[in-house]
């Protein structure tokens, strides 16, 4: 009697628990703030007890959609209810790697107690879903679940999903890894290769300080390491990997700029700091994490005030790169603290799966790898100063050579020999320097012109065109330069896409003219500053089903080429034609041709024809490389034909619609259709007014923009609007400026 009418008093506090209501209109949903939250500091407490009614009533509610759960050793236990009203599973995320252990318990319908592992304490091999998260499977129905978990510090986000929804998420996010992960990887061989080659230590010293950094995002932040390595202690890296990086990066500092030479007082005091890094590095194992981990954030902080000081004093003595350094870290620095804020409040929300570090690490990567080669062609000045000087006390020897020869000539005959053997040494080594400095430097010049020559003219028309009062035709110059960088950046991004995966095409029945006038339109603004005549000829319309996008980059791409190669008033001509079933396009044009013995190799990656005698400098070579995959991807054939001195013609073949042989127009043989999109009601388009004039403000390539109002858009409760929504993320994805416009402007 006693039990029953303590159950009555506590029945009304469980049926508070707020439920979570999943049905299948719902992609995502965050649940952080709609749990309770139960603290074991011991560690010790059972399923059967938490769940029990003595304890129903300490469970407290969440405030927050992600939990901040602090540096401490107690374990918490999570507690909510999920109805799920679809037929199928839905996918529980906990959105962070550093978790140890992560134990699930529900019941369903009265049945028995389930009980499924997680945390990175669990192989990769043996847990439910395979992901570097903690994530479970929930069947449908109504169940309370009950989540033992203990954490390291990190935030964690909690999300319920459908398993469409979840697959693509995490695809992407891999995807965003593999990316940083590569561009890392490319700086470290690509220092290892500069110290191979000029045998500098510091390259090798700088590429171990990236890989530091790469070890710092993906073992302690973003935990992927558990990918490659199972059941891996995150929590000894995430206090361990932070100690041995303040320590190499404060003792790089001093090494990169000279620090003892220009100011050995700064040297002799943030030596000490990185002395007291090191022992602190060793002696932290001593120590319980609540008290390594605020002492690692502390010395992180030091760190960055030491080289920020170190940069600024060595600067004021006359180091250049004391500035530069200083600026490269205090960008860091901004990034490290939006990932502590995030730690702390759970927002700014990370982009692209990707956290503030690892994004600290990438730009720091790439900005201290241009600050190294600056440092040394500073270095390359200095010995020109010195050669300078070298010579110059030739010459004031040699004149004093020739008064003692003037004066004591009989006398002094051997030591003239003598001395003009050693100046005789003194100018061979002085040309052997010479030499090895032009050596180094046409290597320099060969390296940073391929990366930066196809940006370098646009930059010049955007700035030329932006420092003047803006007209109508200077704005549409600046933008067609940006398109066309847009276009350069996609070409390097593409090219990786179509060699490792199978790309999927946005297909459209579309209009071969329409698509060669757009190239033409985009690039205008080269064109006119070269005064190039280009005709576009075609005997009929002609139609095609093809990725307008992709196909609209190779025309752009073929005719960037020869607008590079051709001459001032020089000419390039377009036709379209049929070639039985199929409409082949040539852009012709006579510039200075491709010799015979390097036509083969035109298409293949970082393939660049040597340019003309004047001197133009070569390009990355990936714009006809994307050419020849997108083409092919529509079953098209590419080709070129061309003599040296006598220009060059680029071919391609496109599926022709409707494409017999005969008189009548083409026009009235076929139909366009239009892709279907999701037709919205007044009332429904009344709810998307303030989204739709956010999405009118960017282009299509302005993915992050555009898909961040996207994500806003689904969380509208409406089942149309989601499949409105849906079109516009495939768009996105496809990159169609056409079919974008015709979609926000509904």
């Amino acid at each position: 009697m006693k039990n029953l009418l303590l159950l009555l008093i506590l029945f009304p506090a469980i049926l508070n628990a707020q439920e979570i209501v999943w049905d299948h209109h719902v992609d995502k949903m965050s649940i952080g703030d709609k749990i309770e939250i139960l603290e074991d500091a011991t560690g010790s407490l059972s399923y059967a007890q938490v769940s029990s009614l003595e304890y129903q009533d300490q469970f407290k509610p969440s405030d927050n959609p992600i939990l901040s759960l602090g540096y401490t050793d107690s374990f918490f236990w999570l507690r909510f209810i999920i109805d799920n009203q679809s037929s199928e599973n839905v996918w529980l995320e906990l959105a962070q790697a550093g978790i140890p252990i992560a134990d699930l318990y529900y019941q369903l319908n009265g049945d028995i107690v389930r009980y499924l592992k997680g945390g990175y304490e669990v192989g990769m091999d043996k847990k439910e879903i395979n992901s570097s998260y903690q994530v479970f499977t929930l069947p449908s129905g109504k169940i309370t679940c009950y989540l033992r978990m203990n954490t390291n510090s990190e935030p964690v986000p909690l999300f319920i999903y459908n398993e469409r929804t979840f697959e693509f998420n995490s695809t992407k996010q891999k995807i965003g890894y593999g990316i940083y992960l590569g561009l890392m990887l490319f700086v470290v061989l690509y220092n290892i290769f500069l110290f191979i080659s000029l045998r500098k230590g510091l390259y090798l010293f700088y590429a171990f300080i990236v890989t530091v950094y790469i070890c710092y995002a993906a073992l302690v932040i973003d935990g992927f390491v558990v990918y490659f390595i199972p059941q891996v202690n995150l929590k000894f890296l995430y206090t361990t990997i932070p100690a041995i990086g303040v320590t190499v990066q404060t003792i790089y500092c001093l090494v990169f700029l000279e620090a003892k030479r220009f100011h050995p007082k700064i040297y002799k005091i943030v030596l000490g700091i990185a002395i007291y890094f090191g022992v602190w590095m060793m002696v932290k194992f001593f120590f319980s994490f609540q008290i390594v981990q605020p002492i690692n954030t502390v010395n992180a902080l030091l760190s960055f005030s030491a080289m920020g000081y170190v940069g600024i004093k060595v600067g004021k003595k006359g180091n250049k790169m004391g500035y530069y350094f200083a600026f490269t870290y205090l960008i860091y620095f901004a990034m490290v603290a939006l990932q502590a804020l995030y730690i702390n409040t759970g927002s700014p929300k990370y982009l692209g799966g990707l956290s503030y570090v690892a994004y600290a690490t990438l730009i720091e990567a790439f900005l201290l790898s241009f600050l190294l080669s600056r440092r040394f062609e500073w270095e390359k000045e200095e010995i020109e100063n010195e050669k300078f000087e070298a010579q110059r006390k030739v010459i004031e020897k040699t004149m004093e050579n020739e008064r003692i020869i003037e004066g004591q000539k009989a006398v002094l005959e051997q030591k003239v020999a003598s001395r003009t053997a050693q100046l005789q040494q003194i100018n061979v080594e002085l040309s052997a320097s010479n030499n090895r400095l032009m050596e180094l430097n046409d290597y320099k010049e060969s390296m940073t012109a391929m990366i930066v020559h196809d940006f370098k003219n646009l930059l010049n028309t955007v700035i030329s065109f932006s420092e003047n009062m803006p007209t109508k035709r200077r704005l549409k110059s600046i933008h067609n330069a940006g398109k066309y960088m847009h276009n350069l950046v996609m070409n390097i991004l593409d090219v990786q896409k179509f060699e490792t995966v199978n790309v999927g095409l946005a297909l459209g029945n579309h209009t071969v003219q329409k698509v060669v006038k757009e190239a033409m339109g985009q690039m205008s603004f080269m064109i006119e500053q070269k005064s190039i005549s280009v005709s576009f000829a075609a005997k009929e319309d002609l139609y095609s089903r093809f990725d307008y996008g992709l196909i609209l980059r190779v025309i752009v791409n073929i005719l960037s080429n020869a607008v590079k190669y051709v001459n001032n008033n020089g000419n390039i001509e377009i036709n379209a034609e049929r070639e039985g079933a199929h409409v082949l396009i040539s852009i012709k044009d006579d510039g200075i041709g491709i010799p015979k013995d390097k036509i083969h190799t035109v298409f293949d990656k970082y393939t660049q024809i040597n340019a003309r005698e004047s001197g133009a400098v070569r390009s990355t070579g990936l714009g006809l490389a994307y050419c020849k995959m997108a083409v092919e991807a529509h079953n098209g054939k590419i080709g070129v034909e061309s003599e040296f001195n006598m220009g060059s013609n680029f071919f391609f073949t496109l599926p022709l619609l409707n494409g017999h042989s005969d008189n009548q127009p083409v026009t009235e043989k076929i139909s366009i259709k239009e892709e279907t999109v999701a037709t919205l009601s007044s009332v429904e388009k009344e709810k998307l007014k303030p989204f739709l004039e956010e999405l009118k403000q960017w282009e299509v390539y302005d993915f992050s923009e555009v898909s961040a109002i996207a994500d806003k858009i689904a969380l509208i409760d409406d089942e149309n609007i989601i499949t409105w929504n849906e079109s516009l993320m495939s768009i996105l994805y496809s990159g169609n400026v056409e079919s974008y416009r015709k979609i926000v402007n509904q």
